[in-house]
């Protein structure tokens, strides 16, 4: 049994390393202590990369559950304050845990697969509030942004665009040239 585990701990280390929001894994860590399991991505795309679940709402200590955060464009800035409770500002917590978790992760990446919509790990499709809670756009979530600039290279993809055997196909091979690439991202 251990020479199987040398083996498959070896045929991971040569696979393209994926980010993914743990939640698509199905791990309980979204706001409401569910996940958001990803069956096709688990299917046709977690056998062939070496995947790395991060939530950087977990990561921060935020709590499962915690209140939900959205996106509020405020005279400050982009801010991550509460839904329900308005007095609640995650902002400056989930930027440090973005930037330690880009710095410590993001160079070994070729890409990341990130759960649409979310105020962390959105990917253009985050909505951003007015100060009124009226939805103005949509963005970035604040851990994809710090990637995004820290690591223009990594190739960063909703779930949603996972609707079929196709485009897994395609997000493979784009990984693995990108990995040939990278020489080993």
């Amino acid at each position: 049994m251990k020479n199987n585990e040398v083996i498959l701990t070896q045929v991971r280390e040569q696979q393209p390393v994926v980010g993914i929001s743990a939640c698509l894994t199905g791990q309980n860590v979204r706001y409401d202590g569910g996940n958001k399991f990803h069956q096709l991505i688990q299917q046709e795309l977690a056998p062939w990369l070496n995947f790395q679940a991060i939530c950087p709402e977990a990561e921060a200590h935020l709590g499962v559950p915690r209140p939900p955060v959205q996106l509020v464009k405020t005279s400050e800035g982009i801010q991550a304050l509460g839904v329900e409770e308005k007095t609640l500002n995650v902002t400056q917590t989930l930027n440090h845990t973005s930037q330690h978790l880009v710095k410590n992760f993001g160079y070994k990446m070729c890409a990341y697969i990130v759960k649409a919509r979310s105020p962390s790990c959105g990917a253009g499709s985050t909505p951003i509030y007015d100060m009124s809670g009226i939805q103005k756009n949509a963005g970035n979530g604040i851990f994809v942004e710090t990637l995004k600039t820290s690591f223009p290279h990594i190739m960063i993809v909703e779930e949603s665009v996972f609707n079929d055997i196709v485009m897994c196909k395609d997000f493979l091979e784009q990984c693995y040239q990108l990995h040939q690439k990278l020489a080993g991202c």
